[in-house]
Formats: structure tokens, C-alpha cells, sequence
């Protein structure tokens, strides 16, 4: 979106690249840290530079609490809907989701957000599939532009990736040259038209066939006014380039030790002495020769101690107890592990409280895609709701026990007491359950509480 008296490049693609620098820029060192490329300097001949990826470590086990088991989608009644309505479009949402994986899709994009500090989704419909299409996004190829008094109200989405000449030709049926090399593809949308660029030159611009953009996108962290968040490495990556650096001195020293270093005293020549094994010395008068102790005076604790304080401070930083790895050192109760767990649940809770938007954006995508080009009919439903995994076992425990309550005092239906606890398809659970009953000889006035 050119502003006035700014030079425009010849394409739409070089007009982009010239646009959020920084972030681009910031994308790629944060991924450079998650993969283990983590010191500041090249790595001399010779020298050892220990790298402990607590960064890849620390994302993969957020992400482990946050999805535990896939999750299951929701269609509550509303108004105009009938119930039968609502149920096939929770049944359709959640087969697709297994259809298509999104469980493990979520959870690559998910660690995908943590590192960059973004995540977005593309829904579209596949016509040669005759269903919706949802893919994963890097944000390094997306620009967003959104409203002016709103940073959530995303008004404008260019996506910019490279295929090779051959399959761009074939997908949108223009000739970009002979040759194995990659072109660049821009996809420019709004909630009006679309407009597509290959190799530089229009090939498509058309109206929005959708109506809405298709891409959702998302902060991992939110950061005040602004659309774009925060990674979670933020505030880790000196802790982590420091342990780095403590242990790779620790390491140098118990090498030294190993090998050790042969002080003389009062000897102006070294030739023929070497600390080999069976070796015999011949050394002047009034000289003396010992190994170098570098592990006495306790010097190798003071290192251990600090790293123990790098420790202490990662996991602090990272809202993750040493115990979410199953070792916290001592004998807990459940109760008291519970609540030294308590900074990771929290950081989990945040992070499912982002995703309940994500869902609610893209179920709404997935909804109007089937009941337009699918021929579907939802009564016009967009409404869901999301069922997490418990993010402990004991939590399921205590849902358990609290939905048989609820149950037999008659405040909550089975129905409902199944969907909390991950089912499905709860109307086919019911049946299945009755039919057994029946099976099984009992009254039917012996089901009710």
C-alpha cells in the first residue's frame, strides 16, 4: 500500500521486502537461537563451545502441557439453529480436524509462534477436494496492515513465497520462463479482491470470492498496540548464552585436569620432560617440577554454583519448575507438586486463552466455507466453543468427580458432562450407553438421577 510520494519498486514483491525490516530481522535470530546456534562469535580452531538448547527444550515442553491430547469443538444452540444443526456442524469441524491433523498442525505451529513470537493460519477451500483447507503460515512471509484504531481488525494481508518456475506455471497457467530456478509469488488480499503476482507480473486480480481474508493471525504474546507479539525466548536468550559460556569453562577446566599441566621451578630448558607414564626426570639442583592442580581450593565450585543460579533464574524466567521435567529433588505430595507446577499452568492457560480466539476465527472460516461451496447446511451457525485436555491427571480426576455431582443434583445434563470431559460425539456415547442398559435387562427409570 504505497504512500503518497513514495518511490513504488517495479513489483509487488520488492515493495514488500523493503517493509518490517526489523521484524524480518528478529525472525530470523530468534530462529537461529531455537536450532542451537546460539554464541556470538565463531568458534576459534580448537576451542570448545558447549551448547545446552534449554531455548528448544523449554518451547517443546510449553507446547507438550498446552496441547496434552487433541481438542474437541463445540457448537452451543443459538437462536434460528436447531439442535440438529448444531450438532452436524460440531460433528463436520471436529472430523475435519482429524481428518486433516490439525491436533499436530496446532502443535508445530504453536512452537512455531513461541520461538518467532507469531503464528497464522490460511484457510481456503479446496475444490478438488471438495472440503476446506487449513495450512500452517510462516509469518516470515506475511505482511498485515490493519486498522488504524484497531491492530486486531486486519484489513490487508501480502504473502510472499517462491516456487520453482515449473510448478508456478502449472498452478496459475502462465508461462514464467524455462528453467529449474524459483520465482517469487505474491499473494496480495482484502477483504474485497484478491490479486495475485508471479515473477513480477500480474496474473490475477479478481474479487474475493471468500468475502473475508483468509489468514489468521496471531500473536504468541500480545504486545500493546501492536498486531505483531513476543517470543517467549525474549527474555531467555542472555541466561542462555551465559550458561553456555559457564559450562564450556567448566568443561575446559575438567579437560585441563585431565590432562594435566607440568609446572617446573628453577629449570631454563623442558626438553625430554613430559608427564607420561614410567617417565624418569633428571632435573638440576635446587629445581622442582609438580602437576597443576586446577581442581583444588574448591574454584571448580564457585562454577557450579553460579550455573546452579543460571538454572534457578531459566527456569524462573521461563515459567517452568524443574519438576514439569519429573524431577524436583525431593518427595512432594500431589498437592504440593500441584502448586510448585502452578507458574507453568498459568503460562498454559494464557496461551489456550489465545488459541480459544484462533479457534473461534478459523471454525468460523471452516463453517462458511462448508455451507457455501460445500452445500452444507449449518442454519448459519458460526458460534464454537473449545474442550482442552486437562493440564495435569489430577485435573480430569476432580472433573470427573465434579460432573457426577453435578449430575445427579440435575445441573448439568450427561450431555454436557461428556462434552467437558473430551467426548466427541456425546449424543452417540448416550446411545451406545442405553443400548447396553437395555442389553443388559435394566429399567429404563433407573438411568434417570
Amino acid at each position: 500500500m504505497p504512500i503518497s510520494g513514495e518511490v513504488v519498486p517495479a513489483t509487488l514483491a520488492d515493495w514488500v521486502q523493503a517493509h518490517d525490516v526489523d521484524r524480518m530481522t528478529r525472525y530470523r535470530e530468534l530462529l537461529d537461537f531455537y536450532e542451537g546456534r546460539q554464541w556470538d562469535r565463531r568458534r576459534r580452531a580448537g576451542e570448545t563451545q558447549l551448547t545446552i538448547n534449554y531455548a528448544r527444550a523449554l518451547v517443546r515442553k510449553a507446547a507438550s502441557y498446552v496441547f496434552p491430547e487433541p481438542v474437541v469443538f463445540t457448537v452451543p444452540p443459538v437462536d434460528g439453529v436447531s439442535p440438529e444443526q448444531a450438532r452436524r456442524a460440531e460433528t463436520a469441524l471436529n472430523d475435519l480436524a482429524a481428518e486433516q491433523d490439525l491436533h499436530g498442525l496446532d502443535t508445530q505451529t504453536l512452537i512455531d509462534a513461541s520461538v518467532l513470537g507469531d503464528g497464522a493460519f490460511k484457510v481456503t477451500w479446496d475444490r478438488d477436494a471438495g472440503r476446506p483447507l487449513v495450512v500452517s503460515v510462516d509469518p516470515a512471509t506475511l505482511w498485515a496492515w490493519s486498522a488504524p484504531d484497531n491492530v486486531r481488525a486486519v484489513r490487508r494481508v501480502v504473502q510472499l513465497y517462491t516456487l520453482p518456475a515449473e510448478e508456478a506455471s502449472d498452478l496459475f497457467g502462465v508461462d514464467v520462463g524455462a528453467g529449474p530456478g524459483a520465482v517469487r509469488v505474491v499473494e496480495d488480499w482484502t477483504a474485497e479482491r484478491v490479486r495475485f503476482e508471479v515473477a513480477g507480473v500480474i496474473v490475477r486480480d479478481e474479487p474475493n470470492p471468500y468475502g473475508w481474508i483468509p489468514y489468521v493471525i496471531f500473536p504468541n504474546i500480545a504486545k500493546p498496540h501492536s498486531l505483531w507479539g513476543e517470543s517467549d525466548l525474549a527474555d531467555l536468550l542472555d541466561v542462555c548464552r551465559e550458561l553456555n559460556r559457564r559450562m564450556t569453562v567448566i568443561s575446559r577446566i575438567l579437560q585441563v585436569s585431565g590432562n594435566p599441566i607440568v609446572v617446573l621451578e628453577n629449570v631454563t630448558g623442558s626438553d625430554g620432560i613430559r608427564a607420561d607414564e614410567g617417565a624418569v626426570w633428571e632435573l638440576p639442583e635446587d629445581s622442582k617440577a609438580y602437576l597443576l592442580d586446577m581442581l583444588s581450593g574448591g574454584g571448580v565450585r564457585l562454577h557450579i554454583d553460579y550455573v546452579e543460579l543460571l538454572y534457578r533464574a531459566l527456569y524462573d524466567l521461563a515459567e517452568t519448575p524443574r519438576s514439569a521435567f519429573g524431577d524436583s529433588g525431593r518427595n512432594l505430595s500431589g498437592t504440593a507438586l500441584e502448586v510448585e507446577i502452578q507458574p507453568l499452568v498459568q503460562k498454559v492457560q494464557r496461551k489456550r486463552r489465545v488459541w480459544d480466539s484462533v479457534y473461534r476465527r478459523r471454525n468460523r472460516m471452516l463453517l462458511d466455507l462448508m455451507e457455501r461451496f460445500g452445500g452444507m447446511d449449518f442454519g448459519g451457525v458460526r458460534r464454537t466453543g473449545v474442550i482442552w485436555g486437562p493440564i495435569l491427571p489430577s485435573d480430569r480426576e476432580a472433573l470427573v468427580r465434579s460432573e457426577t455431582a453435578l449430575v445427579h443434583a440435575g445441573i448439568h445434563s450427561r450431555r454436557t458432562a461428556m462434552t467437558l470431559l473430551g467426548d466427541a460425539e456425546p449424543d452417540a456415547e448416550w446411545s451406545r450407553v442405553l443400548e447396553e442398559r437395555e442389553a443388559l435387562g435394566e429399567e429404563g427409570a433407573a438411568l434417570t438421577p
